[in-house]
């Protein structure tokens, strides 16, 4: 072991002992053991065995919250078989000494940028000295007096280059290693003096029993709600066509900065966020009138707020060992639901991905094709979920598969029982689109008329090893005058109208095509101009 890393290896125990005691002082005895997880914050219950303490004629005692713990939402209570009561109770922020050891990091801080500011000078000074020799490398004399004292200089200019750029490289190579350290120290030093080194201190003020047949200590279990935890969603669709069906698999990716350890927790995750208010909201004037516009900026601030509110939000590691654990309990809620994880560790600032559910949802594979728009062919699975089986999913980031073969990451979200998840476009089947016909002329029959034709012959072909199954879709044409009169030519696989859509559902053989043929004709006055709308 290098002296080096003795060194480094001493200012991390350090570091790492001064704030563990820091922690320990402050909360002792204080154990989270269950936190439901929202999307963006969560509420940590921790229990607590302290000592009574008195101060004159009351009676009190105190603990300490993160920082980030949001000091409204505390609650506190006594152990139900304790007879002492809680008066009153007090919340304040409090700052804790600063360490020795900052003034050491920062001494080391100011060292290393001195070193990094002499490295930069020496790499100046030496590009400088190669600008001056090859300055002088470049500029020949007038008259050449002898020989030797050519050879000389050319000596000098290659030693002064070559010295140069020697040392360059090293001090390149210095200030390298000591940038790596500054970032280091830095870093401790941000641990030390951050928003950790400042906590709410809670007072609690009791009543009860005389002091004298009071227990020295009292246990306490308390829930607060904090920001920097959350968890949002994230889902795995493994498509398996020939089965018609979908593997669905979703995680909670729980995100654990509160700067506590989390040991053998109950923990819990709902499906959206709470709001917690101590008042009532106001109740305002009922007032009708006449509508007033929305200003833009509101309504996309409704639509984030909207979007929040279905959002639970990589190197993730997943939970467990051996067998898998049970699926969470879900319990239905009238704001949300949550779904019971059972007993975790989480480190403080760790991340961790624990699976909520694993569904096999039977799905009727597709392949859409729009050829007027696209010469692809695109996977959809049509859902069909039977209602007590059904579970909204809420927003979240999805990697799509077929066949356990990765296609692309998306948002994913789950909210109808029928609806279609699209899975990309397939390379095994090949979609043709041809102009067969697209022209126009007068009628020979009705005179001061006009004819326009249109024609495409669409051609599938399935390099498959299975059967599948096409819906077709194209636009149907829109009339906007009762002047234009309009012709259907369809031949082979009949179309299904729907709207201002048609579509076209049918089989193609593995190893096989089939082809579609279809086509408009349109009668108009001889006067009329028309717009064919792109086509």
């Amino acid at each position: 072991m290098t002296a080096k890393t003795i060194s480094c290896f001493k200012y991390d125990f350090l570091l790492f002992s001064v704030l563990s005691i820091l922690f320990m002082s402050a909360n002792s005895h204080a154990r989270p053991v269950a936190a439901v997880i929202y999307p963006d914050s969560a509420e940590i219950t921790e229990f607590l065995s302290v000592d009574v303490q008195r101060e004159n004629d009351r009676f009190f005692v105190r603990f300490f919250l993160p920082i980030h713990a949001v000091k409204d939402s505390l609650t506190v209570n006594t152990a139900s078989e304790s007879k002492i009561q809680i008066t009153s109770v007090e919340i304040e922020k409090q700052s804790l000494p600063m360490p020795d050891t900052a003034k050491s990091l920062k001494d080391k801080l100011k060292e290393l940028n001195r070193q990094k500011s002499d490295c930069e000078a020496n790499i100046k000074a030496n590009t400088t000295c190669i600008s001056f020799w090859q300055n002088q490398a470049a500029n020949k004399p007038e008259k050449i007096e002898n020989i030797e004292s050519i050879l000389k200089l050319g000596d000098a200019i290659k030693k002064g280059i070559k010295g140069a750029d020697s040392e360059i490289y090293q001090f390149n190579q210095s200030l390298e290693e000591i940038d790596k350290q500054i970032k280091d120290v830095e870093k401790q030093l941000d641990k030390l003096t951050g928003s950790a080194q400042k906590q709410w201190q809670v007072t609690v003020y009791l009543a009860g029993n005389s002091q004298k047949n009071q227990s020295p200590k009292i246990n306490l279990s308390y829930a607060y709600n904090i920001k920097n935890c959350n968890w949002r969603p994230i889902y795995t669709l493994n498509a398996h066509p020939a089965k018609s069906e979908i593997k669905l698999y979703w995680y909670a990716k729980i995100t654990q900065n509160t700067g506590i350890d989390w040991d053998n927790v109950e923990l819990k995750i709902a499906t959206s966020q709470q709001f917690t208010r101590p008042d009532p909201p106001f109740l305002g004037d009922w007032v009708i009138q006449p509508r007033r516009s929305i200003a833009p900026s509101s309504m996309r601030r409704k639509a984030v707020m909207a979007e929040k509110s279905m959002m639970f939000v990589d190197t993730a590691q997943t939970m467990g060992a051996g067998g898998p654990p049970p699926e969470p309990k879900r319990d239905v809620g009238v704001m949300f639901d949550t779904y019971d994880l059972g007993r975790h560790s989480i480190s403080a600032g760790d991340t961790r991905r624990v699976k909520i559910r694993e569904m096999d949802l039977k799905s009727d594979f597709k392949y859409l094709i729009r050829p007027q728009k696209a010469a692809q062919a695109f996977l959809f699975a049509q859902l069909n979920i039977k209602d007590d089986a059904f579970i909204r999913l809420p927003l979240g980031d999805a990697s799509f598969l077929i066949d356990s073969a990765f296609i692309t990451n998306r948002l994913f979200s789950m909210t109808d029982k029928e609806q279609k998840l699209f899975f990309g476009s397939d390379p095994q089947v090949d979609v043709t689109m041809n102009v067969r016909e697209k022209k126009s002329g007068e009628t020979g029959f009705l005179i001061g008329k006009k004819q326009y034709r249109w024609g495409w012959n669409v051609l599938v072909k399935n390099l498959k090893s299975h059967e599948i199954h096409v819906l077709m879709e194209d636009a149907y044409p829109q009339l906007r005058d009762d002047r234009i009169k309009l012709e259907e030519i369809f031949s082979g696989v009949s179309p299904q109208k729907e709207k201002n859509m048609v579509t076209w559902t049918f089989p193609v053989l593995p190893q096989n095509e089939t082809a579609i043929e279809y086509g408009y004709q349109i009668t108009y006055p001889d006067e009329m101009e028309l717009s064919f709308g792109g086509r």
